[in-house]
């Protein structure tokens, strides 16, 4: 005698970013990327001047992360422009 057993879909979890991922990665984004490039920075130099992490830099312009108050005006001071103009979204 055999048993039959039903075959199971496997449901596959797609990560969906929250809201607040799609925020970190619009105007904020692009601004800090063309800030740097305006400065003629790499990521690396960006990063010694913060004194953080290259990656830091890269999560940082992918939208990964936000940056702690000690990197906002840390950037704001190397970039000099308002709050406003580099944070819009904040």
């Amino acid at each position: 005698m055999s048993i039959q057993r039903k075959k199971r879909k496997s449901k596959k979890k797609t990560k969906v970013p929250s809201l607040e991922w799609n925020n970190i990665k619009g105007v904020k984004r692009e601004r800090l990327i063309l800030e740097r490039k305006k400065k003629g920075l790499t990521q690396g130099e960006l990063a010694k001047l913060l004194s953080v992490s290259t990656s830091t830099i890269s999560h940082l312009e992918n939208g990964r992360i936000k940056p702690s108050l000690e990197v906002e005006s840390g950037l704001l001071e190397i970039f000099n422009v308002p709050f406003e103009k580099l944070f819009p979204d904040l």
